[in-house]
């Protein structure tokens, strides 16, 4: 049955879902599946390393390949959906899901983890643009705030589950089983998504869409490869001329694929990503916005993470307990921010990201000013003040660039809204995992500078000549530098074990000078962390302030609502059903884009 609007359902007569809110639920599950994988493998990054002898680009990869094939996947899956059936593809996604999952909680070895999270990102890319469209396509205009509010407190819910959920987990160590079951969770979960999805969401489809764009699908797929791949393997490979080649060349592919889809879409209405949603000045604008965004938060917890628990010694159940006031900072705000955005319009976010970038200040001087001796409740307040600005941005972006998107192009517009999220989070794990490294590689000897005092110390009460204890320290630092390149956690670099040269101690003094090196290989690694962490957060400070001037592009106040522009016209002041649903609503809205 054909609508208005464009928009074709298997059920009902055009009426409102009376079970939306009941899919709603189910669907949020799911998401909350692909919002807490997103994160809950990074308090398990270390022990990975451990584990399956992971490089430092292999860690990367590990959570680099699940948002990149987020980015590669979203905006096919999205108009398959416009095409053959939203509520097909979430089960088909949930099913995806699962499979690799269990997949991943079965690797042995770091290539198969990357692969199967690829498989992984890939069910979760069908399940997030699915339930997206079907947000827009079931719910009046009325209730989208609320609903798209529920997604944006589910963000800031899942982000604090991820690293605690994983830290339970990891630390648990069920059945012996390590960091496998932060993976094995997802499958009951998911089932249990998977029967509420058949038994609530109604399907719907567009009729505008006839076949798939094979060859958009080839073209963006290129150019977004061409851009992220190099950004994540270039380093290990020592930037080689290849690498800013494909970066190069990712420019004329993107601006062939938008001239190709014009194109398209004038010749049949078939295009992969419709043109038309970049005339609309908000959703321009919301996608920069978010890609900014979501590159800021990725971009702080990979180091974050590695900076809790290699840097500071945090098993992982204390670095994800350490993350949860940035997450219920997030929680709180994200619940009520896009309502607020409907009175105070683009304000909303601007206010956010100021309390961002605050919150992001504030954590710097935290970390520098603590140092070595930085607690988790340390850190607690400038993650909250952080977690507060995120959540009065990830609510009202949503809700502003898919209010403008026509119902029959709801899995093209959240294709590509949520491509620019993951778009974002790849290149920010990348650009700034790139930084942190050689931050990280530059700050060993510093860091072990400050441990040589203390050391001496040691060595002088020990009985060691000075002469001695300048050979040591020279040792110290070299394999302090080493180790700051070193790859392999497992294999120190041959420096650091031949430290103290031979017949340097005196006799019954091994023991304490053993001591003595330890403590100051302790202190080294965790002044090193934390100045490269302290200095690569700047370039956070960088992007927020980029994307709080990227707010001022949106429009001051969000679209009116529809149902306020037919109450304006209709002398009943009768509600316009929900888009896609009735005729008058959509029709009106075609034709103000128009």
């Amino acid at each position: 049955m054909t609508h208005a609007a464009d928009e074709t359902y298997l059920a009902g007569e055009g009426e409102p879902d009376p079970q939306r809110w009941r899919a709603a639920a189910v669907i949020l599950v799911a998401i909350a599946l692909d919002l807490i994988d997103t994160t809950i493998v990074n308090v398990a990054l270390p022990v990975l390393q451990t584990d399956l002898g992971a490089g430092k680009a292999a860690l990367q990869w590990v959570a680099a390949a699940y948002t990149l094939t987020f980015a590669l996947s979203l905006i096919t899956v999205g108009r398959i959906g416009d095409m053959l059936g939203r509520k097909r593809m979430i089960s088909i996604g949930i099913v995806v899901f699962v499979a690799a999952s269990l997949l991943c909680g079965a690797a042995q070895s770091t290539e198969m983890l990357i692969a199967s999270r690829v498989l992984q990102g890939l069910g979760g890319a069908i399940v997030m643009t699915q339930g997206l469209s079907v947000f827009q396509v079931s719910f009046p205009p009325k209730e989208r705030a609320a609903v798209f509010g529920m997604f944006g407190a589910l963000s800031g819910v899942a982000a604090m589950l991820g690293p605690v959920l994983g830290g339970v987990l990891v630390n648990a160590d069920l059945f012996g089983w390590s960091w496998r079951p932060i993976f094995l969770v997802n499958v009951p979960v998911g089932l249990f998504a998977l029967i509420g999805v058949n038994l609530y969401v109604r399907e719907s489809r567009s009729p505008n869409v006839k076949h798939l764009d094979l060859v958009g699908v080839a073209l963006v797929t290129l150019a977004l490869l061409s851009l992220l791949y190099p950004l994540v393997q270039g380093e290990q490979d020592g930037w080689p001329a290849w690498s800013f080649v494909a970066m190069g060349c990712s420019v004329p592919l993107f601006v062939i694929f938008g001239l190709y889809e014009r194109r398209k879409a004038a010749r049949d209405g078939s295009a992969l990503v419709e043109p038309s949603l970049f005339k609309e000045r908000s959703f321009v604008a919301g996608l920069l916005v978010m890609l900014s965004f979501f590159a800021i938060i990725s971009g702080l917890f990979f180091p974050f993470t590695l900076y809790l628990q290699v840097g500071l010694g945090f098993s992982p159940l204390a670095a994800g307990l350490a993350t949860v006031p940035f997450s219920f900072g997030a929680m709180i705000t994200s619940s009520f921010s896009a309502v607020l955005a409907i009175k105070m319009g683009r304000k909303v976010l601007s206010i956010g990201m100021v309390i961002m970038g605050v919150g992001m200040v504030a954590l710097i001087w935290t970390i520098d000013h603590f140092g070595s001796a930085t607690g988790g409740w340390d850190l607690a307040p400038a993650l909250a003040v952080l977690g507060l600005g995120l959540g009065f941005v990830i609510s009202p972006v949503v809700d502003i660039v898919l209010g403008g998107v026509p119902v029959e192009h709801a899995g093209s517009g959240s294709g590509v809204l949520s491509t620019a999220d993951q778009l974002g989070a790849a290149a920010g794990v990348a650009v700034i995992g790139v930084l942190f490294f050689n931050l990280l590689a530059g700050q060993a000897v510093p860091g072990a500078n400050t441990a040589l005092p203390e050391l001496r110390k040691e060595l002088t009460a020990a009985g060691v000549a000075a002469q001695a204890q300048d050979t040591i320290a020279a040792n110290f630092r070299a394999c302090a530098k080493e180790s700051g390149k070193n790859e392999d956690a497992g294999a120190p670099p041959a420096v650091c074990r031949r430290i103290v040269p031979a017949g340097a101690v005196p006799a019954g003094q091994e023991q304490r000078v053993g001591k003595a090196l330890a403590k100051a290989s302790d202190k080294a690694r965790k002044e090193g962390y934390a100045k490269a962490t302290g200095h690569v957060l700047w370039y956070e400070v960088g992007v927020i302030g980029l994307g709080f001037l990227l707010t001022f592009m949106l429009p001051k106040h969000a679209r009116k609502p529809e149902w306020e522009q037919g109450d304006e016209g209709d002398a009943g002041g009768e509600e316009t059903p929900a888009s896609g649903d009735s005729g008058p609503a959509p029709r009106a809205h075609t034709a103000e884009r128009a």
